[in-house]
């Protein structure tokens, strides 16, 4: 925990301390679209989308609803053929800021590549990797709620007996996505400047993270494990695989020995009732829980969320502090990234403190982004180094990492294609769906409107 208290006094220093500045926006768009993932795209029982896939597709979506914004309130309130006066301006920045808050919160649960959708995919691509079939249950062609369904409860209880870490994984991918969004959304308004930030939903994140650690550790999660049943299929088949992601995952996580089938049975129905309501949790796993939730406030500590999209200290040199708190299989991941702009260069710095029940961890990374090899050619590079624990009780470490490559190729000025190519060792990371040893190669397309 002191080590915790350390990143949080830093990054409240730099963002107390520390004058600002922008740049003049440039970017209207930029979209970004894996087409093959390999091996996930072949191997995974959907076979498509990837976690990489669903992640890019609703960022692209987002990208375009928020372009849409931009022009509606340059429409709205830029006058043709009159001044653009200063009340104008603060009306259209309100006007998108307001629009883009509503709609990160209520268009992120659109049956399509939004919000709700991806986060559905990060959990099914968790269990895609242990060769687990499901559906999404917030997608058009299949029904609209937040659910990921298709799973029987002999299916949950051979995963929880044979490879739980897996299981308590996907439990918690799907805020894992929520929080790798705004990771992304932060660092590419940091490199390059735009017209509309994503400001709003980079707060939206942050609350839903929160709000959803709220709502598990509380009474309410007893409630709905009563209410929800007599409108959920009697069919197991038909019912969300986890419920109430976060009390499944401290339950889980605290009991790895005891069976799933211990489980409720259904009230009215077959099979086991899966939610978990915090009232079934021990004493000790309701401290747990109610720990992660106020760990989560950590997300708020984004200075993007606040508007600062960039910390500028000369002509030469601009930098930004995020910190992250994610829940993992383990335990949870507490982390820093420290974007940096110098001169011509895209930079990353990362540092992470890993906790289990009892033990911790460490590990950092370095990155360079968007770095210009010609005038066609452009590359990422980034390597992560950890030393994490093993399992929730299980204080063995595991020392590896990640390397990832990335090249880019302009076919025109503002069209690309790129191939990527991502290696790591076991361990968990953030956006990666497989806790094993891993070698993965992305091939897509990339386009930037500029202003």
């Amino acid at each position: 925990m002191k080590s915790k208290n350390i990143f949080l006094s830093a990054a409240l220093w730099s963002i107390t301390f520390i004058s600002y500045g922008q740049d003049t926006a440039i970017y209207k768009l930029r979209l970004s679209l894996p087409l093959f993932d390999l091996p996930q795209t072949y191997s995974l029982p959907q076979k498509i989308p990837s976690m990489q896939q669903a992640f890019e597709l609703s960022n692209d979506f987002y990208e375009l609803s928020f372009w849409g914004i931009d022009v509606l309130g340059d429409r709205i309130f830029i006058p043709k053929n009159k001044n653009y006066t200063k009340g104008k301006k603060i009306g259209n920045a309100v006007f998108k800021y307001g629009v883009s808050l509503i709609f990160s919160q209520y268009g992120s649960e659109l049956p399509i590549p939004l919000g709700v959708w991806s986060h559905e995919e990060y959990h099914r691509s968790v269990l895609g990797t242990d060769n687990i079939s499901s559906k999404n249950g917030n997608w058009i062609l299949n029904r609209w709620e937040g659910t990921v369904y298709g799973i029987s409860d002999s299916t949950l209880s051979l995963q929880k007996s044979e490879n739980i870490n897996n299981l308590l994984y996907s439990y918690v991918a799907g805020v894992q996505y929520e929080i790798a969004l705004n990771q992304k959304t932060t660092l590419n308004d940091f490199y390059k400047s735009r017209t509309l930030n994503k400001n709003a939903l980079l707060l939206y994140n942050a609350y839903y993270v929160f709000n959803y650690f709220k709502f598990s550790a509380s009474a309410i999660s007893d409630s709905v494990k009563i209410l929800a049943p007599p409108h959920e299929s009697k069919n197991p088949m038909e019912r969300d695989y986890a419920g109430a992601d976060l009390t499944a995952w401290v339950y889980d996580m605290f009991n790895p020995s005891e069976p799933f089938s211990s489980r409720d049975s259904f009230p009215g129905g077959n099979g086991l009732n899966r939610r978990i309501g915090f009232s079934d949790l021990s004493s000790e796993e309701q401290s747990y829980l109610t720990k992660q939730k106020n760990l989560s406030l950590i997300n708020f500590i984004n200075p993007a969320i606040f508007f600062i999209n960039r910390i500028k200290l000369n002509n030469n040199l601009s930098f930004n502090v995020i910190t992250q708190y994610a829940p993992t299989h383990f335990g949870n991941d507490v982390a820093v990234f420290i974007p940096l702009k110098y001169k011509q260069f895209d930079l990353l710095l990362n540092v992470h403190d890993y906790s289990n029940k009892t033990a911790g961890g460490f590990g950092v990374g370095v990155g360079l982004y968007n770095y210009i090899i010609s005038d066609k050619w452009e590359s990422d590079l980034a390597l992560n180094f950890w030393n994490q624990p093993k399992a929730f009780y299980d204080n063995t470490k595991i020392l590896g990492g990640q390397l990832n490559i990335a090249t880019k190729y302009y076919f025109k000025n503002n069209f690309a294609g790129f191939i990527s190519l991502t290696g790591k060792t076991k361990g968990w990371t953030i956006s990666n769906p497989y806790l094993e040893s891993n070698l993965s190669v992305q091939l897509g397309l990339n386009y930037n409107l500029k202003n």
